[in-house]
């Protein structure tokens, strides 16, 4: 069996320890503190909540997954559905369901994963309003346990037209909540400091700021090893270093390739670095029509900005040794280039740079010359 999981909620041993984060999060959650933790996607900030709860005795966490929300109904029916998925306790789900009467709910068991969950009328759609009855409803969760409210993908909320005023609602309520610590989660660095240190937004200042980087090597490189391990294969310090660069040093994307490394080895085997060329073939494999699909909604320009980014991590964007390497005769016309890559969520800015959201789109541009 490949021990390696990604794309998912890891916990106990397939999380690699963050003592100093575990410890952060723990005690922000004991001590009722609210807290936005920033960090690229796959970077693992999810399972870190997740793992962090389950260390904590007798707390509970009621996660909502925010990604691509668009709209107050959207909003309302993930804010629900993560409710009766949490709280399963039948007199619970029936006052549920009768404070939302109006909107016709029906409850039922999705066939395929085995959770409950709850349908609305179509016609019906929910309003801004409804959200303070849901944290009403919360807040009656947290009165009779030890609570953590998680909000993944936070920044998502801006997607919403009346977003303020949904920012502005969940607020409201969220400040009296002193029994329960919310996490606000986000990949998007600029729109979740937009909400939590802008003077103007509700959230100004209502929580404490934490960052969610890479793992240190000297807790990942033995982690990964023992993982090939278990499966009676040997790797090198120096291969499992090449295996995290070449997977931008996001974990996520480390434990896909080498996923894809361990299932192109047999057991006894040491990895060399022909497995780790098969292993990133084997991505470009499975990823192909999605990269592909990318090529066809960008431009020429931002083709060569993508290549440019690509191939390099220390040339400084708008520098003249960039311009060069784009062949793109002026500053404002990369400029529009990048600012369309970061609106298509293609690239992302990060401490005055900008990098691929997915690493192994850039290795498989250069690998096929482009």
């Amino acid at each position: 069996m490949n021990p390696f999981r990604y794309g998912q909620v890891v916990s106990k041993g397939d999380f690699c320890s963050r003592p100093l984060l575990l410890k952060q999060l723990m005690t922000f959650a004991e001590s009722g503190q609210n807290v936005f933790l920033q960090g690229e996607r796959r970077i693992g900030k999810t399972s870190l909540i997740h793992e962090a709860v389950r260390k904590l005795s007798g707390y509970k966490l009621l996660y909502i997954d925010l990604l691509e929300v668009k709209t107050i109904d959207d909003l309302c029916r993930r804010m629900i559905t993560s409710i009766v998925r949490m709280e399963q306790k039948a007199a619970f789900q029936k006052k549920l369901l009768s404070s939302l009467a109006h909107l016709r709910p029906s409850l039922s068991i999705d066939p395929v994963t085995g959770f409950p969950t709850v349908s609305f009328d179509s016609r019906i759609g929910m309003k801004p309003d409804t959200i303070e009855g849901i944290l009403d409803l919360i807040a009656e969760l947290g009165g009779k346990r030890k609570l953590v409210v998680a909000f993944d993908e936070f920044q998502d909320v801006l997607n919403i037209r009346e977003s303020d005023r949904a920012l502005a609602l969940l607020r409201s309520r969220i400040q009296f909540q002193n029994n329960i610590t919310y996490f606000f989660a986000g990949s998007v660095r600029n729109q979740m400091n937009g909400i939590f240190t802008d003077p103007s937004s509700p959230f100004f200042k209502s929580a404490a700021s934490l960052e969610v980087g890479p793992i240190d090597g000297k807790t990942f490189v033995p982690f990964l090893k023992k993982k090939f391990a278990s499966g009676e294969r040997k790797i090198s310090i120096g291969i499992v270093g090449e295996a995290i660069g070449m997977a931008g040093n996001i974990p996520g994307d480390v434990q896909e390739l080498c996923a894809c490394i361990f299932d192109a080895t047999s057991s006894g085997e040491s990895v060399t670095g022909e497995h780790l060329a098969v292993g990133l073939n084997m991505i470009f494999a499975r990823e192909r029509k999605a990269y592909e699909a990318t090529l066809i909604s960008i431009t020429g320009l931002q083709l060569r900005c993508l290549v440019a980014l690509s191939e390099t991590d220390s040339v400084k964007v708008l520098s003249s040794e960039f311009l060069e390497k784009t062949g793109i005769r002026t500053a404002s016309s990369v400029q529009a280039a990048l600012k369309r890559l970061v609106k298509l969520k293609i690239i992302y800015r990060h401490k005055g740079t900008y990098r691929l959201a997915n690493p192994f789109f850039g290795s498989w541009l250069i690998w096929n010359g482009f």
